[in-house]
C-alpha cells in the first residue's frame, strides 16, 4: 500500500498542497483529477522526488519513507513517466531506457548483448516502430511519448505515476498501452493515472482522487461517478447545460440571430489554423476593444497559437487576417512593425534583460520603431521609461538599475509596460501572471481593462481559470488542437470551463455565445 497523510506544500506564499491525503493500493488504477492549479501536479512531483513537502508523510506498506531525489524514489520502485518528456533527444532509444539501469558484467563492463535484447523485448511489447540505434530526437511525439512510458515500465516500478502520458499519443497507441497498463495491475503493480480524458478514466481507472485548490475534493471509487460529478468535485458546482455545439461551430463568426459578426471590426480573425502536432483546427476571432481569454489544460496548443499570429512559428495550415488585411508575418519583428505586442510568462527566457537596466528594458520596444538604424538618445529613453514607470505603478529604485533588481511582479509590469506604452491594435500575452503576487496580478488586469477600453484588442491565454473568469469578455477553451467551446456572458462560469477544458460536450451553446459577447463590440 502507497500512502500520503497530510502533505503539505507551498512555494513562499503559495500554497499547492494543503492536508492531502491518498493511498493507492498494489493492483489499483486511481485517477488522479484536477483543474489547473488544483495541486495535482506537484503531488505527483512529491512521490517523485522532485519536490519535497513542508510537512506530511509519505508511507509504503505502513512503514513511512523519505524520499529526497528522483534516485531515492527510484529505489522504492516508484517510477514516473511525464508528459515533458524525459528522454535525452540526442541518445539513441537504446541509450535512453538503460540510462542508469546497465546491465554490467565484472570490471563494469557493460553486457551490450543482453541489453540489446531486453530493448528489443520492450520495444516489441509496446509495439513501437524503432531501431534501438534510432535517435530520440529523429522519433515523432507520439512514440516518443510511448518510449517514455516504456522506460518506466523497464524500471520495474511497484508504483508507476503516469502524468497526461497520452496527450501526444496516437489513438492506436492508447489501446496498446491500455493493454499493458491493465497486465501492470493484474501483475500487482500500483497505478495514479493524470489525464485530462475523462472517456480514459472510465475506460481504464477503478478509483479517482479530485483535487480543488490544492486540497482532496474527493476520494473514492470510480463506479457510480458521472461526468457532471467530477466537475462538481472540481468547482463545487455542477454544469448548467443549455445545449450543445460542435467545436467548428464554435470557433466562427454566426449571424443566426441576424447580427452580421463579419463586418464588425475585427483586429483579427484566424481561420483553420494547423500546427503539426498539437494545433489540429483553431479559428478565433478578436474584436477592437475585446480581452479574449484562451483557456485550456497544458499542452492543449496554446502557446503554439499564440507564436504563430506573432509569426514566430509557421504554421503549416491556416489563414490570419489582421486589422482586415489577409497576412502571415515571417516572424515576431514584422508583426511588432505592425504594431502587435507580446507579453511571455517565461520573464527569463522570453522577457527581460535581467543584466540591462530598467530604463533599457522599456525601451526595448522603441527599437522596433522607425528605420533599422533610427538612433535613440539616452535622453529618449530615460524620458519614455520614467513615463512608464509613473503611468503603470511600478516599484523601482532607479531606471538605471537592472531589471534583476525588481520584484518578479514588478518584472512583469516592467515588461507589460514596454509594450502598453507603445499602444499596440493587437497585445498577445502567454500566461502573463504566472508565478506573480496577487496584488500585482491585480494591478496587471486593470491596465489591461484600461487598455481595451482605449481600444487595444488582448489575446490572453492563462493556465489559471480564475483569471480568465474575471478578465475575458470571452474564452475560447482548446482542447486536443480544437476550440471545444466559447464562453461568454451567463455561459461563463467556473463549472463550464472546466467541463471544457476535459473534453465533456454539451457544456455550452458556443456558437450563439460567440454571437452574442462579440456583438456588444460591434
Amino acid at each position: 500500500m502507497f500512502e500520503v497523510v497530510g502533505i503539505n506544500k507551498h512555494f513562499d506564499a503559495v500554497v499547492a498542497l494543503n492536508n492531502v491525503s491518498m493511498k493507492v493500493a498494489p493492483g489499483e488504477i486511481k485517477a488522479l483529477l484536477g483543474s489547473n492549479g488544483s495541486g495535482k501536479s506537484t503531488l505527483i512531483k512529491v512521490l517523485a522526488g522532485l519536490v519535497y513537502p513542508n510537512a506530511g508523510s509519505i508511507l509504503i506498506d505502513g512503514h513511512k519513507v523519505s524520499i529526497n531525489s528522483g534516485y531515492d524514489a527510484l529505489k522504492l520502485g516508484i517510477v514516473t513517466a511525464f508528459q515533458d518528456l524525459s528522454s535525452v533527444p540526442a541518445m539513441t532509444v537504446m541509450d535512453n531506457i538503460m540510462l542508469g539501469r546497465e546491465n554490467a558484467r565484472p570490471f563494469g563492463i557493460i553486457d551490450k548483448q543482453k541489453a540489446l535484447e531486453e530493448v528489443n523485448g520492450l520495444l516489441r511489447l509496446f509495439e513501437l516502430e524503432c531501431h534501438p540505434d534510432d535517435f530520440v530526437q529523429a522519433l515523432i511525439p507520439s512514440t516518443q511519448s510511448m518510449l517514455e512510458v516504456a522506460k518506466a515500465v523497464y524500471a520495474g516500478p511497484r508504483l508507476l505515476l503516469l502524468d497526461e502520458v497520452t496527450a501526444s499519443m496516437h489513438h492506436d497507441r492508447i489501446k496498446t498501452l491500455f493493454s499493458i497498463i491493465k497486465s501492470l495491475r493484474s501483475e500487482g503493480v500500483a497505478i495514479i493515472y493524470v489525464t485530462h480524458r475523462m472517456n480514459e478514466i472510465f475506460e481504464i481507472c477503478d478509483s479517482v482522487t479530485v483535487m480543488r485548490n490544492g486540497e482532496v475534493s474527493h476520494d473514492g471509487p470510480l463506479a457510480g461517478l458521472a461526468l457532471d460529478d467530477i466537475v462538481f468535485h472540481m468547482t463545487g458546482q455542477y454544469p448548467q447545460h443549455s445545449g450543445t455545439s460542435k467545436p467548428s461551430d464554435a470557433s466562427q463568426p454566426s449571424d443566426s440571430t441576424g447580427h452580421d459578426l463579419a463586418n464588425a471590426e475585427q483586429t483579427l480573425r484566424v481561420e483553420g489554423l494547423k500546427i503539426a502536432p498539437k494545433v489540429k483546427d483553431i479559428s478565433l476571432t478578436a474584436l477592437k476593444g475585446q480581452i479574449v481569454g484562451i483557456g485550456g489544460l497544458e499542452g492543449q496548443g496554446q502557446p503554439e497559437f499564440i507564436r504563430a499570429v506573432l509569426g514566430a512559428l509557421k504554421p503549416d495550415v491556416g489563414a490570419f487576417y489582421y486589422k482586415g488585411q489577409r497576412t502571415m508575418f515571417s516572424s515576431a519583428y514584422e508583426a511588432v512593425k505592425n504594431n502587435m505586442g507580446f507579453v511571455s510568462g517565461d520573464r527569463a527566457g522570453e522577457a527581460i534583460y535581467a543584466s540591462r537596466t530598467v530604463s533599457e528594458n522599456i525601451g526595448a520596444g522603441l527599437f522596433t520603431k522607425g528605420p533599422l538604424f533610427r538612433p535613440l538618445w539616452p535622453k529618449t529613453v530615460n524620458a519614455h521609461a520614467n513615463k512608464a514607470v509613473e503611468d503603470y505603478k511600478i516599484v523601482v529604485g532607479s531606471i538605471k538599475h537592472p531589471a534583476s533588481s525588481l520584484s518578479g511582479g514588478n518584472q512583469q509590469k516592467l515588461v507589460l509596460a514596454r509594450w502598453l506604452s507603445m499602444k499596440p491594435d493587437l497585445l498577445l500575452l502567454d500566461d502573463p501572471t504566472k508565478g506573480v503576487d496577487v496584488h500585482s496580478r491585480q494591478e496587471i488586469h486593470r491596465l489591461l481593462r484600461s487598455a481595451a477600453d482605449d481600444g487595444m484588442t488582448v489575446i490572453i491565454s492563462s493556465s489559471e481559470n480564475e483569471e480568465l473568469l474575471e478578465i475575458s469578455d470571452c474564452i475560447y477553451v482548446f482542447y486536443e488542437g480544437v476550440v471545444a467551446a466559447v464562453l461568454g456572458g451567463a455561459e461563463k462560469t467556473a463549472e463550464r470551463l472546466v467541463a471544457a477544458m476535459m473534453g465533456m460536450s454539451a457544456n455550452a451553446d458556443a456558437a450563439n455565445t460567440v454571437e452574442a459577447v462579440n456583438s456588444s463590440y460591434s
